[in-house]
């Protein structure tokens, strides 16, 4: 079946809030972060300089997560939007009881039984019921780090989450390739430092937030090369 204008302006949307790199820097800078602190809470030796830091890193986690979605915004308003134009964020708007924004006016008409807005909401209460699925599995599939005790664990947990992340974010393509196939990855690289599980658990957040720092870093440079700003 051919897609909509309607669907198809709405998935265009999605792609764009990720075009530019700016959440996948987020998300890799947040999960540093928490790698960090969780490593540094397993070191019981850990020097006060070092507890200090580690108690400043998860502060600054907390603030990354819980403004996250202003923290985008304040970026891409001085990178993004002065080059390609205002998107609003499909992604926070999901999130929102999977409503449209209170104070965005997507059709002139007003009625939210209105076609376009009513097939925008079953987009997005799609979207963010397949995407809540793919994190309730990722983080269940992540709990073998910690409980199984078997030779190359953590590269066959990095195995099974990769293959969840591309099932569950295909058809949105809001994950690329270079994350989903550096889960295992990370996870063979963790398995070579035989840690407790404890460090494994967090050399393997490490190893995430490294990925998606990569990934961002590399989609920004792309972006801002073919996105020059306009004189």
């Amino acid at each position: 079946m051919t897609s909509s204008p309607v669907s198809l302006a709405e998935t265009r949307s999605w792609h764009y809030w990720f075009a530019d790199g700016l959440p996948q820097l987020l998300i890799g800078v947040s999960a540093l972060l928490f790698g960090f602190y969780f490593l540094s809470t397993g070191a019981p030796s850990a020097s006060t300089a070092a507890s200090i830091l580690a108690l400043v890193a998860f502060l600054i986690y907390l603030l990354l997560i819980v403004r996250a979605a202003q923290i985008l915004e304040w970026l891409k308003a001085r990178i993004t939007y002065p080059r390609t134009g205002y998107a609003a964020s499909p992604y926070f708007a999901a999130r929102d009881s999977s409503a449209c924004s209170p104070g965005l006016n997507l059709t002139p008409v007003q009625d939210s039984n209105a076609p376009a807005i009513a097939e925008i909401k079953r987009a997005r209460e799609a979207r963010s019921i397949r995407l809540s699925r793919t994190y309730f599995l990722l983080a269940l599939v992540s709990l073998a780090i910690w409980f199984v005790h078997i030779p190359w664990i953590c590269a066959l947990t990095g195995l099974v989450m990769g293959l969840i992340l591309w099932i569950g974010t295909r058809a949105d393509k809001s994950v690329p390739p270079l994350v989903i196939l550096g889960f295992p990855v990370v996870g063979f690289c963790v398995d070579t430092l035989q840690s407790d599980p404890h460090a494994r658990v967090g050399y393997f957040i490490l190893g995430v937030g490294f990925l998606f720092l990569v990934e961002g870093l590399i989609s920004l440079l792309l972006y801002l090369c073919r996105n020059p700003v306009a004189q």
